[in-house]
Order: structure tokens, then C-alpha cells, then sequence
């Protein structure tokens, strides 16, 4: 048996089984790919060897060679793209990196297969010149392709050293360096081989492998080498949910990841080499742009950095957070952290507008309490009054006319006075379900459709014949699980708060929409009007908040509505546009879809 076989049977079965054991992880990605791929290249490296020292004849040497070149000539590149996608390098990202570094390898071996036209691959394919090394076979070709070996070997060690250099922990150093030294062995023993540089009588490069198969399973089985995978800036600041936006020094925008296009509604390649104070500033409206664009110039200017929660154009609430990154005392670039708070200001503001509910429910409790009992008795003595105004009105020809006449009014004084603790007793039991709750809807399939009509048709819009009134209702619209009244009641009161915000407006407009949203379905109430102020759209849904006059309404509508739209499961938001003009959005689930009790 040949000294060189047994290294090269060690090797051809611990390569196989290491690579099985990297097949077998559950989460792969590249490195356990390229991992597998170098294992299988020294695998077929060490086959081939194993035939070579195994056969006698001339075309048995043929194949074995082809065997063998086959892993020699994929191992170097696999190491080197390996290095490079373990060690994260930006240039290993690019799509043409990993085919690149294989073309040499590819042109070569393909012209092994050719060899007998030329021979500019091995000039002398026998056992004695194989025996006398690589002086003696070597051709042109082998000896370029020699040239870049080296230079994949070299380059994936010098990545591993750098990346073991700026480790922090002890268990990751050590990882890099060995990484180096299982590369260094095949590197030494090749030119040992190629030249003949001690007297040894066989290619001792099957040992290095052996060694460099030694040094790769201790770092993946010892110190985790796929479990324990660096993690890169790159790979934090990608994955990362906030926009994160980086900029030169003087400002000019070089890099950003995949949510600060989300943010910023752009796609990267729009945004590359734009000024970055240009861009966040088109985010606000035009008022605040000013603010926004001073702050911005102090950060750029005197380092001052920018810590605030802007609003967007289109209504969203964007915590902006600016600074410069200082390297080696000066100033190496400047840097936006973007994270919407849209959705997490709406749950606050819905967390505030709960609490102000069960605040004011218990008021109301209190004050419904104190309100029924003297009611109870008006109400009786109210009724009693009334009774003796019938009797005046059928005693007016009695002898005592004048007693009569002056009596003659006292049933239209009991009614008015029976009109107004009517409204009362309706205000006390809007407050009395604000404190204790709805009660349980007797829910059936509601049109949406119908309910809109029905509550435009109540609230009578087209009596002032200048309020233009629009309805776009979509057709097969899926129905609600729900009542249809208090469905109507909620619709009604966004309507006359639309009417009340046009009074003043010379072309009122009142549009009322439905639409199928995903899973849920909407109903929207714009109009024209002055729009709702951003100061006070946290407390409209409050209940007795009004910015009318004592005599024009309780503030209850809005309130009322937002309750019965949460009764239903669903939600009602307010929208205002800066330049004017309000919707009202209520979203309930579709039929099927309400959560239950």
C-alpha cells in the first residue's frame, strides 16, 4: 500500500461524514452550502488520490487524474467565497462575486479535458513523471491555475485573520486562527510536492488535508462554528424594524436599510446621493418644514442632534432620532434612526380615551343616580298639573270665567315643561350607558348600505338645499353581525357633525363611503368643513367634549358613536387634513369575523 493511501481514506471519510453533519443542520444558509461544497471538493480531492495510488494501467491513471484535479482545481475558490460570506464582506453580497472567483477553475478543468490536443495542462501524464513532481508534468495552464490557488488559500486565511483580530470574545479568536492554520497546512505541502523540496518519496499533501480536516471539525464541533455564526453590522442594521438612513459628512445620503424605504415611502435608489436634511423635510407639512429643516442644519453644523416625533403629510407619527458618528476626532458621517409610531400613538390615545371613559362613567353614574330621583316626583307632579288643566279647559262656562281663563294655558305649560324632562331623562340614559356599559345586542346580518340610507334619510341633510350630499356605496358590500339601530344611531350622529362643521362653509359637501377593507368593513363620513384641529383629536371621542356653544349640543354624539362601534367590535378614528376638511372612519368586522363575548 502506498503511504499516501491511508491519509487519503481518513480523509475521503471524514470529509464525507463532517459534511453529512453540516447537511443535517435544520436552518442552512450560504456558509453551510460553501461549508459542504469545500468538504465534497477535498472529499473528491482525496478520491481521486486513493484511485491513483490503486491502479496499474494508463487510462486507469487518466481517470484517476481527472478525479483528482477535479477536487484540486474547486477546493481553493470554495474556500476563499467561504471565507469572504463567513466573515459577512460586502463584496461577497454581489451576485457575480461567487461565479467570478470559480471561472478560473472552470476554464481550467475544462481544459483538462482537452488535454490530449494540447497539453497545455499536464504535458506528461504518467507514473513517473507524477512520481517526480510537479517540475516534471505541469504545463502552462496548471501552473496559472497554481498561481490563483495560492491566492484563494492566501486571501480566505487573511480574512479569517483579520476577523479573528477583531473578535471580542476568546472563543471566536480562536475559531478565526484555526480556521487559518487548517489552511496553511495544504498551502505548505503543495509547493513541497510541485518542487521536491525534502526527500520524501510521496505527495504529502493527503497529511495536510488530513490536518486541515483536523483543525475545520474542532471549530464546528468544539466552538460552534455554525451555531455561532458572526453577526455583522450589516445583518443588525437590515434586520432592524426602525428606518435606519446613513449620510456622508456633508449630509449626502450613502446608504439605508429595507425599512427606511417603508418609512420614507422611496425606494433606495432614489434616495442614494440625495441631501438627507431634503429628504426628512418632505415628510412634514409645509408649516413645519421650517422647524424641522432648522434643527437638521444645527445638528450638521454644530453637532447638535435631533430628537423628536414629527407628523407626516399623510398623518403619521414618525420619533426621529439624528446624530454624526465621530472616528478618530473627526466627523466620519451623519446618521437618521426613523421609527413609526403611528399605530403605537393610536393604542395610547385609545388607552387615554378608556380611562377618560371609565373617569366620566362614573361620574355619570353618580350624577344619573342623583338626577332620577327628583325627576321621578317633577314627573308626577307634572302629570297632575296636566290633569288639572283638562279639567279648567272643560270648566271654561262656569260662572268663575275668569279663574278659567287664567288657568286656560296650564296644560300647554305641563306639556312644554314634560318635553324638557323628556330630554333630560334622554341625556341622563346616554349617561347612564356610558357608566354601565351597553346591553347585549341582539345581533343579526346588517347592510351597511341600508344603514347609511337610513340614517341620511333621518338626518334630513337636503333641507338646506346648498349641502351637496354625496353616496358611494359599493356594491356586495359583506354584511356585519350587529344591530341595525344602534348601527343607524352611530352613522346619524357623524352626519349632523358633518352638517354642523359646513354651516360656514360656501359650498358644503357631505360624501359618505363604504368600502370592503381587507377583512373588515368601513364606513367613511368626509366633509368639506374647517377640519378637526390636531390639538383636540385625542379628546373628540371624549364624552361632553363639544366645540359648540351649551346651546347646540352635550358633546355625547361622537362619543356615543365611537361606543357603538367599539360594541361592534370594530373602530372609529378621526382624519384631518391640514389643508382643511374631516373623515370619520368606522371599521367593523365582517360577518363571521367579531370576536366573540
Amino acid at each position: 500500500m502506498h503511504p499516501a493511501f491511508l491519509p487519503s481514506a481518513l480523509v475521503f471519510a471524514f470529509a464525507l461524514a463532517v459534511a453529512a453533519h453540516v447537511a443535517m443542520q435544520r436552518d442552512r444558509g450560504a456558509v453551510h452550502w460553501l461549508l459542504m461544497g469545500n468538504l465534497l471538493a477535498l472529499a473528491t480531492w482525496s478520491l481521486g488520490t486513493m484511485l491513483r495510488f490503486s491502479v496499474s494501467t494508463q487510462p486507469g491513471l487518466d481517470a484517476a487524474m481527472r478525479v483528482v484535479f477535479l477536487g484540486v482545481f474547486t477546493s481553493p475558490p470554495f474556500w476563499l467565497v467561504l471565507a469572504a460570506r463567513y466573515a459577512r464582506l460586502p463584496v461577497a453580497e454581489r451576485r457575480a462575486f461567487t461565479p467570478l472567483v470559480f471561472t478560473p477553475s472552470a476554464l481550467v478543468y475544462l481544459a483538462l479535458l482537452t488535454n490530449e490536443a494540447h497539453g497545455w495542462v499536464i504535458h506528461d501524464v504518467s507514473f513517473e513523471a507524477l512520481r517526480a513532481g510537479g517540475v516534471a508534468w505541469a504545463g502552462p495552464l496548471f501552473w496559472g491555475f497554481l498561481v490563483w490557488a495560492w491566492l484563494c488559500v492566501i486571501g480566505g486565511a487573511a480574512v479569517y485573520v483579520a476577523m479573528a483580530r477583531r473578535m471580542l470574545g476568546s472563543e471566536e479568536r480562536r475559531r478565526g486562527w484555526l480556521l487559518v492554520l487548517a489552511s496553511a497546512f495544504p498551502l505548505a505541502a503543495s509547493p513541497i510536492y510541485m518542487f521536491q523540496l525534502l526527500p520524501v518519496r510521496f505527495d504529502l499533501t493527503p497529511s495536510a488535508l488530513l490536518l486541515t480536516l483536523v483543525f475545520m471539525a474542532t471549530t464546528i464541533f468544539r466552538y460552534r462554528l455554525l451555531r455561532s455564526l458572526p453577526v455583522a453590522r450589516r445583518d443588525v442594521i437590515e434586520s432592524l424594524e426602525d428606518g435606519v438612513v446613513m449620510a456622508s459628512p456633508a449630509g449626502l445620503i450613502l446608504d439605508l436599510n429595507p425599512a427606511s424605504e417603508r418609512v420614507l415611502g422611496c425606494d433606495a435608489r432614489a434616495l442614494h446621493r440625495r441631501l438627507m436634511t431634503d429628504v426628512l423635510v418632505d415628510l412634514v407639512p409645509e408649516e413645519r418644514k421650517p422647524a424641522l429643516r432648522e434643527a437638521l442644519d444645527q445638528l450638521a453644523t454644530r453637532g447638535e442632534p435631533v430628537s423628536m416625533e414629527i407628523r407626516t403629510v399623510d398623518d403619521r407619527r414618525i420619533a426621529l432620532t439624528a446624530d454624526r458618528t465621530i472616528h478618530g476626532g473627526a466627523v466620519a458621517g451623519l446618521f437618521a434612526v426613523l421609527r413609526d409610531r403611528t399605530d403605537e400613538r393610536r393604542f395610547e390615545r385609545l388607552l387615554r380615551r378608556t380611562q377618560r371613559l371609565q373617569t366620566a362613567g362614573t361620574l355619570a353614574a353618580g350624577i344619573a343616580h342623583e338626577v332620577n330621583n327628583p325627576l321621578a316626583y317633577i314627573r308626577a307632579n307634572l302629570g297632575e298639573i296636566h290633569r288639572m288643566g283638562e279639567l279648567v279647559e272643560r270648566s271654561q262656562d262656569d260662572p268663575d270665567a275668569k279663574l278659567a281663563g287664567e288657568l286656560a294655558d296650564l296644560r300647554q305649560i305641563a306639556e312644554e315643561t314634560l318635553d324638557g324632562i323628556a330630554r333630560i331623562e334622554r341625556i341622563v340614559g346616554d349617561m347612564r350607558r356610558l357608566s354601565t356599559g351597553p346591553e347585549p345586542l341582539a345581533r343579526r346580518a346588517v347592510d351597511l348600505n341600508a344603514v347609511v340610507r337610513d340614517a341620511v334619510r333621518l338626518a334630513n341633510l337636503h333641507r338646506r338645499q346648498a349641502v351637496e350630499v354625496r353616496l358611494l356605496l359599493a356594491e356586495d358590500l359583506p354584511a356585519v353581525m350587529g344591530s341595525s339601530e344602534r348601527l343607524v344611531q352611530a352613522v346619524l350622529n357623524l352626519l349632523l357633525n358633518a352638517r354642523q362643521a359646513v354651516e360656514k362653509v360656501q359650498r358644503p359637501r357631505i360624501s359618505v363611503f363604504t368600502a370592503l377593507d381587507g377583512r373588515r368593513v368601513e364606513i367613511r363620513v368626509t366633509d368639506n368643513g374647517p377640519g378637526v384641529p390636531y390639538e383636540i383629536q385625542e379628546r373628540i371621542f371624549d364624552p361632553f367634549f363639544t366645540t359648540k356653544g351649551p346651546d347646540r349640543g352635550t358633546g355625547l354624539g361622537l362619543s356615543i358613536s365611537y361606543d357603538i362601534a367599539r360594541e361592534h367590535g370594530g373602530e372609529l378614528e378621526v382624519r384631518s387634513h391640514p389643508k382643511g376638511g374631516a373623515a370619520f372612519v368606522m371599521r367593523l368586522p365582517m360577518a363571521g369575523d367579531e370576536p366573540g363575548p
